[in-house]
C-alpha cells in the first residue's frame, strides 16, 4: 500500500513535471509573441503621442493664424518646432504651447502664457470645424517635414501680430514677416 502510494505520487510528480516543461521552440514562440504584442502597445502608444502633439500643434495654428494662408499657418508651426527643437523652450510641442506663468495653484495667469489664446480667458475649443481641419493638415505637415524643408521663419522662436509693438521685439532679430505676422530669432 505504500508502494502504490509512493509510485502513483511519483508517478504524479512526473505528469506534472512534463505538462509544465517547454520546449525551446515553444519558449522561443511565446517570446516572440509577447515581443510582438510589446511592439503593438508600444506603436499605439506612439501614435497617441504623436495625436496628442498633432491636436496641440493644430490648435495653436488655429488660434494664432486661422486667417492667413497656408504659408501663414506653416510660419506658426515653424516657429512652434524650432522652440520644441531649441534648448530654451520645452521638449514637446504641446508643453511650448501651453508654456505660461502658473499661480499659486498651477492655474496659468491670464495674458501670462506664451501663446496669448492659451490663456486669454476664452474658449480654446475651436468653433470653425473648415479651418480647424485646415489647421490639422497644415499642423501633420508641418510636423512630419521639420527639418527636410526650408525653415521660412529663417529659423524664428518668437513672432508678432504685425499691429502691435511687443516690448521684447528689441531684443530679438527680426528674420521674416509672413502676413499678419513678423518673426525673430
Amino acid at each position: 500500500m505504500k508502494l502504490s502510494n509512493i509510485l502513483t505520487g511519483s508517478l504524479s510528480l512526473i505528469t506534472i513535471a512534463t505538462v509544465t516543461i517547454l520546449t525551446v521552440q515553444e519558449l522561443k514562440a511565446q517570446e516572440q509573441a509577447l515581443a510582438d504584442r510589446n511592439a503593438v502597445i508600444e506603436a499605439q502608444i506612439a501614435d497617441l503621442q504623436y495625436r496628442e502633439q498633432l491636436r496641440c500643434m493644430a490648435l495653436n495654428i488655429y488660434h494664432e493664424a486661422r486667417s492667413d494662408s497656408t504659408l501663414g499657418q506653416e510660419a506658426v508651426g515653424m516657429v512652434t518646432m524650432n522652440r520644441v527643437y531649441s534648448d530654451k523652450y520645452p521638449d514637446t510641442i504641446c508643453d511650448v504651447v501651453y508654456q505660461s506663468h502658473l499661480n499659486s495653484k498651477g492655474a496659468p495667469i491670464r495674458n501670462k502664457c506664451q501663446f496669448s489664446w492659451y490663456c486669454d480667458g476664452k474658449s480654446d475649443v475651436p468653433r470653425d470645424v473648415v479651418k480647424f481641419e485646415e489647421s490639422m493638415t497644415t499642423a501633420k505637415w508641418v510636423m512630419d517635414n521639420y527639418g527636410s524643408e526650408r525653415d521660412i521663419t529663417g529659423g524664428a522662436v518668437m513672432y508678432h501680430a504685425s499691429y502691435v509693438n511687443p516690448y521684447w521685439s528689441k531684443a530679438y532679430t527680426k528674420t521674416s514677416r509672413i502676413e499678419s505676422h513678423i518673426f525673430y530669432k
